[in-house]
C-alpha cells in the first residue's frame, strides 16, 4: 500500500474521529451535562447504571471508541502491541487485586477523595508490602482504572468507583475475573489439544472449563457445577448483575414492550438469572402489572434479593424452571416469553430443544409471543467507501430514534473495539461451554430446527439484538 494511501485512511479516521468527538459534546450540552474529566474522584452522569445516551450520542459513542483503536493501530509499532498483549493477564489480574483490597472504598472515605492517599497510606491500609503496590498501582493509572492526582498520590476515577463493593461490577471484577484468568490459560490446550476427539468436541464436557477446574461436569445445567455448588451460583448470578445492565437499559428502551405486553398476562423471563432486565422494564414501564423471573433453582439466592433491593417485590416474581421441560405456564394465560443470553450458552441442537418447549407453550398460549436477545455477530471487514460520520451522525441526530448508522470508511462493519465486549464473550463462550454468539443465519438455523422462525430482528442501543419468534 502506497504512503498516500496510508495517509488518505489516517485522514478519513481522523475525520470519523472529530464527528464523533463534536456529536458526543452537542449531545452533553443538549442535556447540560459536563464533559467527562481525566482529573476528578467524582462520577459523571453518563456512568449512572441506569443512564442510556440519546441515539446520536450511542452511535457517537462506539463511532469515536472504533476509530481511536484503528488510529491507534495505525500509530502503534507492532511490537509494543505484542509486548503489551503479553503481560497484558496482569492488568487483569492487577484490578482484581485492587478490588480483593477495596482500594476504591478506602479512596472513597480518604480525608480528600480529589487527592487521594500516598501509596503508604494505602499499604498500610491494606497490609500489603508499599513497594510492590506502588507498581501494581502505576500499571492501573497508565490504563485508566486509578489517576496519580500527584506524584505519589492515589485517587479514583470514574472506572474505580465502579470497583467498590457496594458495586455490582465489583462481583464481575473479582469472582468472574478470577475464573476467566484460570480458563483463559487453558484455552490453548481446548482448542489444540494432543487428542483430536477433544480439539472437536462440541459439549460442554470438553472445554477450557473442564481442563482448568480439573472436572467433568458442564458449567451450566441441572446437573452442572452450578447447580452442585449453590454458591457458585449466586456469585455467577451478582457478577451476571453488572453484565446486564451493559445491554439492559438498550434492550428497555429501544423496543415497543408496553405495546407488546398490553393484554398479555405477563412478561416472563426465561432464565432470568438475577433478575436485571425484568426490573430494568418494570422501572421504566409501570403499565406492565407482571413479570416472572424464570431459572434454576439456585439462582434463587441472589434473585429475591436482588429483586426486593428494587423495590419490586410482588411485581416481579422469582419461579423455578427448567429450560429442557415443560415451560410451567404453558397454557395458563398469555404472556411475552423472553429468552435473554440463555440460547447463546447452549449447542444448537440444546438450543432447539429449549425452543421447542417454547414452540408448545406458543401453541397452547394463543397470543403470547417469544423474543429472544442475545448478541448477533457482525462481520469485521472494512470498506473503503460509505457515507461520512459526520453525514449519519447529523441524520441521527434530526431522527431522534435509534437506527444503527452504516459504518464510515475504513471502520469494520462491526465498529471494531466497540465490539470487543461481543467478540470476548464470544470466545468466553467457546472456552466455558462449547457454544457461542451466533451469527444470523446461524440463530435462523437454530430456530427453524425448533420448527420456528424468525419475524424481525431490531437492534438497541448495546451488544444484544431482540429478535422476535413466531410459529410458522
Amino acid at each position: 500500500m502506497s504512503a498516500t494511501q496510508q495517509l488518505s485512511q489516517l485522514k478519513s479516521l481522523q475525520e470519523t474521529l472529530n464527528a464523533a468527538i463534536d456529536t458526543f459534546k452537542a449531545e452533553l450540552e443538549k442535556q447540560q451535562l459536563p464533559e467527562p474529566s481525566l482529573t476528578t474522584s467524582k462520577p459523571h452522569p453518563i456512568d449512572d447504571i441506569s443512564y442510556i445516551p440519546s441515539p446520536a450520542m450511542y452511535e457517537a459513542r462506539r463511532t469515536g471508541v472504533a476509530a481511536c483503536n484503528l488510529i491507534k493501530y495505525l500509530l502503534e509499532s507492532p511490537y509494543d502491541a505484542v509486548g503489551g498483549n503479553t503481560w497484558m493477564t496482569l492488568e487483569s489480574a492487577a484490578i482484581r487485586l485492587a478490588a480483593d483490597l477495596g482500594i476504591a472504598d478506602i479512596l472513597v472515605a480518604c480525608p480528600d477523595p480529589e487527592v487521594g492517599l500516598t501509596v503508604d497510606e494505602i499499604a498500610k491500609r491494606t497490609e500489603v508490602d508499599a513497594a510492590k503496590l506502588e507498581r501494581v498501582l502505576r500499571l492501573l493509572v497508565s490504563q485508566n482504572w486509578f489517576r496519580e492526582s500527584k506524584p505519589g498520590y492515589f485517587a479514583n476515577n470514574r472506572r474505580s468507583l465502579l470497583v467498590q463493593k457496594s458495586q455490582p461490577g465489583w462481583h464481575l471484577i473479582t469472582f468472574m475475573n478470577e475464573m476467566f484468568h484460570r480458563i483463559s490459560c487453558a484455552l490453548p490446550e481446548h482448542i489444540n489439544n494432543p487428542s483430536k476427539e477433544f480439539r472437536f468436541a462440541t459439549d460442554p464436557h470438553h472445554t477450557a472449563w473442564n481442563i482448568a477446574y480439573k472436572t467433568e461436569l458442564p458449567y451450566f445445567g441441572a446437573d452442572g457445577w452450578l447447580a452442585k455448588y449453590p454458591g457458585e451460583a449466586e456469585k455467577f448470578g451478582l457478577a451476571m448483575g453488572a453484565v446486564g445492565p451493559t445491554s439492559d437499559p438498550g434492550v428497555a428502551a429501544d423496543f415497543p414492550w408496553a405495546e407488546i405486553a398490553a393484554g398479555k398476562d405477563a412478561i416472563v423471563d426465561v432464565g432470568g438469572g438475577q433478575g436485571t432486565l425484568c426490573c430494568s422494564l418494570a422501572a421504566r414501564y409501570p403499565s406492565i402489572k407482571q413479570f416472572v423471573v424464570q431459572d434454576l433453582p439456585e439462582t434463587r439466592a441472589a434473585a429475591e434479593p436482588f429483586i426486593a433491593s428494587k423495590g419490586l417485590t410482588g411485581r416481579v416474581v422469582f419461579e423455578e424452571q427448567d429450560f429442557f421441560k415443560p415451560q410451567r405456564r404453558k397454557g395458563t394465560g398469555t404472556y411475552v416469553f423472553v429468552m435473554q443470553r440463555v440460547l447463546h450458552d447452549w449447542p444448537t441442537s440444546e438450543g432447539a430443544r429449549m425452543l421447542a418447549q417454547m414452540r408448545d407453550a406458543l401453541k397452547e398460549s394463543p397470543g403470547s409471543v417469544l423474543l429472544v436477545i442475545d448478541t448477533i455477530i457482525q462481520p469485521g471487514f472494512l470498506s473503503t467507501s460509505g457515507p461520512s460520520a459526520k453525514e449519519s451522525l447529523e441524520s441521527e441526530e434530526k431522527v431522534g430514534i435509534y437506527k444503527p448508522i452504516p459504518p464510515p470508511p475504513f471502520i469494520p462493519a462491526d465498529f471494531g473495539e466497540a465490539s470487543r465486549i461481543p467478540h470476548q464473550v464470544n470466545v468466553a463462550l467457546t472456552a466455558m461451554c462449547n457454544t457461542f454468539e451466533r451469527t444470523l443465519p446461524q440463530l435462523k438455523e437454530m430456530v427453524e430446527s425448533a420448527g420456528l422462525k424468525i419475524k424481525e430482528v431490531h437492534a438497541t442501543r448495546g451488544w444484544a439484538s431482540i429478535t422476535e419468534v413466531v410459529l410458522p
